[in-house]
């Protein structure tokens, strides 16, 4: 069954493709501490549903993820929408786990994003979060100052 996984994602659309990489990025943040709590996943379905995938997609990202291949954004509010659902991931079950902050991190590198400016997007992205801002105000903000 799992070569036909990797057989059907390699004819998958490149925007498909980047999907399956925003939310196995996203998953991957819930996984770092070693659970998928509920929250974490009821997150995970949410990102799904704005990405206009379906249960299935997310099924398949949770069985088959290191089938999913790391696709970087074009653009940079690409990136700091999945840095920011990456960041609300690693906050949904109430405890701030080291391994999703530093997966954050990784992700927001691998994006291109320089360490020193990675450090201050997630503090601002966090700040964002906790104070209940809105978050097309935060990205909004965060996307001007890059």
């Amino acid at each position: 069954m799992r070569i036909v996984k990797k057989i059907k994602n390699i004819f998958d659309s490149y925007e498909l493709k980047s999907k399956k990489s925003y939310l196995k990025n996203v998953y991957s943040v819930a996984l770092a501490d070693g659970q998928l709590a509920n929250e974490e996943f009821e997150l995970l379905l949410n990102v799904a549903d704005k990405l206009y995938l379906n249960e299935e997609v997310v099924q398949e990202i949770i069985h088959y993820a290191e089938d999913v291949p790391f696709i970087n954004p074009k653009h940079d509010r690409e990136k700091l929408d999945q840095i920011y659902d990456c960041i609300f991931m690693s906050l949904i079950d109430g405890e701030i786990n080291d391994k999703e902050i530093g997966l954050c991190k990784l992700i927001a590198v691998k994006f291109g994003f320089r360490p020193n400016i990675v450090d201050k997007i997630m503090t601002d992205i966090f700040n964002s979060i906790i104070q209940g801002n809105e978050r097309e105000k935060t990205i909004k903000n965060i996307d001007n100052k890059l």
